[in-house]
């Protein structure tokens, strides 16, 4: 099972942040201190705090350390059978922790923009000029460009005309009506079938006065973006 948690951080009280804070690692105390907006460190703070999270869920021992690969990619080390990413976009916070190498990001809406487009897209994903200026939002193509690039871990080395993500296997984007955003996730070794079937989403709020979270409405809002099946079928 791939296990997807989603948190809004604006919703979490400055005391229970001050208590996740406490809780963090001294590296990500560090990373998270070290950003200037404080919106940026409350996303830092709770996203990896949903990793911790979902590592309780799993094992029993403390959560591994965390290294970084050649590119830059975070990993737990000398545990090569469980992989996680984390991605935030303003107070939206994800964390995918699977038994497979996974990538995940999450975006609210991109209007759309000529050459932001031109600069992204690789020469099959054209084609979606017009469909995705009907939308406004270049937000579902950047996603699923943003996770196959984390799932593989190379960053920012490979340009993301040259990845074709739209025909690339083993990714789901799907959308959210509240809050409003697009998130996909890449995973190696599985159809985007497969994906539907084998990913828990759950949106989570901590408690305010305990180590504890509990799930919160909003996965019902979260569905499959379909606006990509007629270029998908061509």
């Amino acid at each position: 099972m791939i296990e997807l948690a989603i948190c809004r951080s604006d919703l979490v009280n400055e005391a229970t942040i001050d208590r996740l804070h406490a809780a963090l690692p001294a590296h990500r105390k560090v990373k998270s201190d070290a950003y200037y907006r404080q919106i940026d460190r409350r996303t830092s703070i709770v996203s990896f705090a949903l990793l911790q999270l979902l590592w309780s869920e799993k094992f029993t021992e403390p959560l591994p350390e965390i290294v970084l690969g050649v590119f830059g990619k975070p990993a737990f080390a000398r545990r090569a059978t469980t992989y996680f990413n984390i991605s935030h976009d303003q107070t939206v916070c994800a964390c995918v922790l699977a038994p497979i190498a996974v990538g995940v990001d999450i975006q609210s809406r991109i209007p759309f923009d000529d050459d932001l487009f031109d600069r992204i897209a690789s020469p099959p994903e054209l084609e979606l000029r017009d469909q995705l200026a009907a939308l406004d939002d270049l937000s579902p193509l950047w996603t699923r460009k943003e996770a196959v690039v984390k799932r593989t871990g190379r960053g920012l080395t490979t340009p993301f005309q040259a990845i074709e993500a739209l025909s690339a296997p083993g990714v789901l984007t799907m959308t959210c009506d509240d809050p409003d955003v697009r998130l996909s996730l890449s995973a190696a070794g599985r159809t985007t079938q497969d994906l539907l079937c084998d990913v828990r989403i759950r949106f989570l709020q901590p408690h305010r006065d305990a180590d504890a979270w509990s799930s919160v409405p909003g996965d019902e809002f979260v569905r499959p973006f379909t606006g990509f099946e007629n270029a998908l079928a061509c």
